[in-house]
């Protein structure tokens, strides 16, 4: 299964975690709404979220058998498991990279990585849409003593040396 996050909305099929056997969720993913249709004790449910209830973008590994075959998928993680959505499953994870990060892009949501154990670690650190890689400098020398930048070709004079009397009288002027 794989969704392209570029043409969206999408509708697909996909079983849910939490869901009984066989039962599978009807979804429409736009780039600001998701829309769950599934059954949940025999009657129907309908769930809709806007996207900035997800908590990012997971990529799950899960081993299929003892000879080091791994299912990898790209999933939209939700705080409640029953939420989460698949949008990519794939047989390496060299297929699934590029998708991940389109996927990231085209949601507004941060790169997420769902370990062995279950938790999570986020490798690219983000604010909301805004991926934060470190800082860069304003300007490109900071060493000019602080001066400001149309100051600085000017060099400062030095304090001229007056001499002050104080022996003269003070002339005032009365009416």
């Amino acid at each position: 299964m794989r969704l392209d996050p570029f043409s969206l909305p999408a509708r697909y099929s996909a079983p849910l975690a939490g869901a009984q056997a066989g039962d599978e969720a009807n979804i429409y993913l736009d780039r600001d709404l998701v829309v769950v249709k599934r059954r949940l004790s025999g009657l129907p449910l309908t769930v809709s979220l806007p996207v900035s209830a997800f908590t990012g973008i997971a990529v799950r590994s899960s081993p299929l058998d003892e000879e080091g075959a791994v299912a990898v998928s790209i999933e939209l993680l939700h705080r409640d498991p029953a939420l989460s959505l698949p949008l990519v499953v794939a047989d390496s994870y060299d297929e699934i990279v590029a998708d991940w990060q389109a996927w990231s892009k085209t949601l507004g949501l941060p790169l997420m990585l769902i370990e062995a154990d279950g938790s999570l670690t986020q490798p690219v650190a983000q604010i909301g849409r805004l991926r934060f890689d470190g800082t860069l400098s304003r300007r490109r020398r900071t060493n000019r003593r602080r001066r400001p930048r149309f100051l600085a070709r000017r060099k400062t004079g030095l304090p001229e040396r007056t001499e002050t009397r104080y022996a003269e009288r003070e002339i005032i002027a009365r009416t």
